[in-house]
């Protein structure tokens, strides 16, 4: 396998390694605010190389707060919006739903002008019923897609009792602004809350651990970045994830184990951590509106499946970092999946198991989570090459290529 800025042979290798997995990024950008906000020094261990972690950490450096490597893990020193820095500052906040969506809510509780210039399809993703809700904390904020996206100047009138988010799009909204506002006596309340759930209660247990003083985090296993090596064993191989020893229900993506295993997957916690192995699978029924994330790559495991396997509630994944909803659609018909789907409900049948082929040739869009699983179709068909956008597994699983091969 051959690697480049842009594209990526991937040849039909068997798959059976022992291998790690990156932390993960979800408890990362949240921790980091709650730390900007603590009194107190906060260290915070194990921190994944995601491009969305680097992204957060350089804003809050630029906003004043300081932050230092160490031998101890990363080491948040001081506090925000004490620390916050004279200047007005222009922010290049990249393509992260977490990383701008958690860090704008902050920014509100400084005095100065911000300029937060993202990139790519984050300048297009939903953001009006975040900026809605600060603007009736009493911030400034002005919203130009096509100029220079946002400008935000605080501070939020801590006055106010409560504040209404909208949660249909994403429940990211309420999360930054509860991370944001989670030292103050402002009360949260969530409109239309029925998506991602699970990534809201990870949100709440974080915020009720920093409640108390906290001197050390350490930062656990990504189990979105897990579901690609379980997912390739399972379909052709096997693999032993050393650094996973148990399940984390706080992430909603370690659904993806119990569904691995109910397709019949064998999935075994041993001493040296969590073995998967190829067994013949089955097809599945499932919802999947409240682990999204992991949603493109249980349908690349259906496509192998026996029988028609039926995944339900998709609407949440078209205001990701692409339309996922109309990508896998693309990526089912390229590779050769029998599928059918319903346009109007957001569901997908998907009938298996799909051929072996060979030299196939694939243009994901700019976004990670399609860049991996065009690579776990190709290596499963036969080989090929994606041809572009293969950079962009950096968001959240920096060495994936390096792993997996």
């Amino acid at each position: 396998m051959t690697l480049d800025p842009s594209t990526f042979k991937v040849d039909s290798l068997e798959f059976s390694k022992e291998i790690e997995v990156p932390s993960s990024k979800s408890y990362a950008n949240r921790v980091l605010v709650l730390a900007a906000l603590a009194p107190q020094e906060v260290i915070i261990e194990n921190l994944p190389l995601s491009t969305d972690v680097l992204t957060m950490i350089d804003c809050l450096k630029q906003i004043g707060l300081q932050i230092e490597e160490s031998d101890r893990g990363l080491v948040v020193k001081n506090s925000f919006p004490a620390c916050e820095l004279k200047a007005n500052t222009i922010l290049k906040t990249k393509d992260g739903g977490t990383t701008n969506r958690f860090l704008i809510p902050l920014l509100a509780r400084g005095k100065r002008q911000y300029q937060i210039e993202p990139e790519g399809h984050m300048r297009e993703r939903p953001m009006e019923a975040l900026l809605d809700a600060i603007s009736e904390l009493g911030v400034f904020v002005e919203f130009k897609k096509r100029d220079s996206w946002l400008k935000i100047k605080g501070p939020i009138n801590e006055e106010v009792k409560s504040v209404e988010i909208d949660c249909s799009q994403t429940t990211q909204f309420l999360t930054g602004l509860s991370l944001a506002l989670s030292n103050t006596n402002i009360q949260v309340i969530p409109k239309n809350l029925s998506v991602s759930l699970p990534y809201w209660e990870l949100t709440k247990s974080l915020i009720d651990l920093f409640q108390k003083p906290i001197a050390k985090f350490f930062n656990p296993v990504d189990f979105s970045s897990l579901s690609y090596p379980l997912a390739l064993a399972a379909v052709t191989g096997d693999c032993l994830v050393t650094n996973c020893h148990e399940q984390d229900k706080n992430q909603a993506d370690s659904k993806f184990i119990e569904l691995l295993s109910s397709m019949g997957a064998r999935l075994d916690w041993k001493e040296n951590g969590l073995l998967c192995k190829r067994e013949t699978l089955k097809a599945i029924d499932f919802d999947g509106s409240q682990c999204p994330d992991i949603i493109p790559t249980l349908l690349y495991v259906c496509a192998f499946a026996e029988g028609t396997s039926t995944i339900t509630n998709l609407e949440v994944l078209t205001h990701k970092e692409c339309d996922r909803f109309v990508e896998m659609i693309k990526m089912l018909d390229v590779f050769g999946v029998k599928h059918k789907v319903d346009y109007k409900n957001y569901s997908i049948k998907i009938t298996g198991p799909t051929s072996f082929t060979s030299d196939m040739f694939y243009l994901p869009p700019a976004d990670h989570r399609m860049v991996m699983v065009a690579y776990l179709f190709l290596r499963t068909l036969g080989g090929g090459e994606i041809l572009g956008n293969t950079e962009h597994v950096r968001k959240s699983f920096a060495n994936f290529y390096e792993v997996m091969g």
